[in-house]
């Protein structure tokens, strides 16, 4: 009997962990963080410096940065968060389209092994970030489209 009580409050717990990230990640994608003392809100000119501030970490311009972010949270399981500014690019993750950004994917990988995401734009350049599959973690990959200013652009 204590084995199934143990199993039954086991599978709760997971399930609440499930639920709890579920609903961080809707609020990260309805832009309905909370920020820490001090943030801004960034802009939607590509042309304005963007401000990031994490927690413990100092804030920082992110227009001295690289156009494609990464950012990892606590979570059992594995999901990726695809956004882009501006939003509406597609996304692939190691060739298979995603849909367009914003868009959050489960990850039925091995943690550790190579994924490839890349981000395209009508009218900007392709964007791609190279990472690892994670364990137990919602990795957010934000990638800032630049435009394109070649003679070939890339596809929606």
């Amino acid at each position: 009997m204590s084995e199934w009580v143990a199993a039954v409050l086991k599978l709760a717990s997971s399930l609440c962990a499930v639920v709890a990230a579920g609903l961080f990640v809707l609020a990260l994608r309805h832009g309905e963080g909370v920020a820490p003392p001090g943030a801004t809100e960034a802009p939607d000119s590509s042309d304005e410096p963007v401000l990031i501030v994490e927690a413990g970490e100092p804030a920082r311009d992110e227009s001295a940065e690289k156009a494609t972010q990464e950012s990892r949270s606590e979570f059992q399981g594995a999901i990726l968060s695809l956004e882009s500014r501006p939003s509406g690019a597609s996304a692939q993750v190691n060739g298979v389209d995603q849909g367009e950004t914003p868009v959050s994917v489960g990850l039925d990988c091995v943690p550790g092994t190579p994924l490839v995401i890349e981000f395209t734009l009508r009218d900007f350049q392709k964007e791609t970030h190279k990472t690892l599959c994670p364990m137990n973690a919602v990795v957010t990959v934000k990638a800032r489209m630049r435009k394109d200013t070649g003679s070939r652009s890339g596809k929606r």
